[in-house]
């Protein structure tokens, strides 16, 4: 099976000399090219993903949720399978995945691995991910890049650019979510989480519910209530999140009263008063 890397030059935390020779490693265990350390811009790497795909059996993406987000918007997943090497921060793919946290290892892992056939989220027919959120999330998103710009990262910055969010920044929408058999009022939103996997990064298993390939979508709905938050970040982090009122469905409509950001597989997405949610059933390929 032939292999490509394609490697976001901005993910994670490592120091690009320290990128190249780890990938390096990785390349000779999977007998590939390494792409991407050069690109300066997300339209050039998107670029290169569709061009990688028709010279490669399996495109491996080295990066975090993010990068991977942008290599499933650029290509045809269903018929063009991909691997996954977790350089970025979060990687809650990795988790999902049960991915090894060495490089090296992680690619042993997709080269003695089979592909799997799983489902992604459609967002509003503009977008496709595997987790996202109407809510808090994009918020402390924008908190967290502030805090990046002054050397904070990581897991200390999450939970900082969290309580910032939740006293100061954010906006609490009013929200009707309707769904396949429900339909729920929501007089001050916290987050409205649609996944198909359990974690978000760093390991915290917000969903414990949630399948890649059961044809549904997951929801998970919290309030602005701060015992609930505190609540659903410990839960997280030990026996699974079961905080808020939990869903399954294969399409929900989301209404706001008042503009908000979508926060999509760890990026913030585009603003709007109303999102639409369906399942795309076995549209992501990937071998680990």
């Amino acid at each position: 099976m032939h292999y490509a890397i394609l490697a976001n030059p901005c993910a994670g935390r490592l120091p690009i000399d320290r990128k190249r020779i780890l990938l390096s490693r990785a390349a000779t265990h999977l007998n590939a090219s390494v792409h991407g350390l050069d690109i300066t811009t997300r339209t050039d790497f998107m670029r290169c993903a569709r061009e990688l795909t028709s010279r490669c059996d399996v495109l491996v993406v080295a990066g975090g949720d993010g990068t991977v987000s942008d290599v499933i918007n650029a290509i045809d997943t269903g018929c063009h399978p991909i691997a996954y090497l977790p350089i970025g921060t979060g990687n809650a793919l990795s988790y999902a995945l049960h991915m090894q946290r060495s490089i090296v290892d992680a690619a042993q892992q997709i080269r003695n691995g089979s592909i799997h056939a799983y489902d992604l989220i459609s967002i509003d027919g503009r977008a496709r991910a595997f987790m996202t959120s109407v809510g808090i999330d994009s918020t402390i998103l924008k908190q967290i890049k502030q805090r990046c710009s002054t050397g904070h990262t990581g897991l200390p910055a999450y939970f900082l650019a969290a309580w910032t969010a939740y006293f100061r920044a954010y906006q609490r929408p009013r929200a009707s979510i309707k769904t396949d058999h429900a339909q729920l009022e929501v007089p001050n939103l916290l987050s409205l989480m649609v996944l198909k996997q359990p974690y978000y990064g760093f390991g915290m298993r917000v969903m414990p519910e949630a399948c890649f390939d059961d044809a549904l979508l997951h929801l998970r709905c919290i309030e602005a209530k701060l015992f609930s938050l505190l609540f659903s970040g410990f839960a997280a982090f030990t026996i699974g999140n079961r905080a808020g009122r939990y869903l399954a469905a294969q399409q929900v409509t989301v209404r706001v009263d008042r503009s908000v950001a979508l926060q999509i597989d760890g990026n913030i997405g585009w603003q709007a008063d109303r999102f639409r949610f369906t399942v795309l059933p076995q549209a992501l390929k990937i071998k680990f």
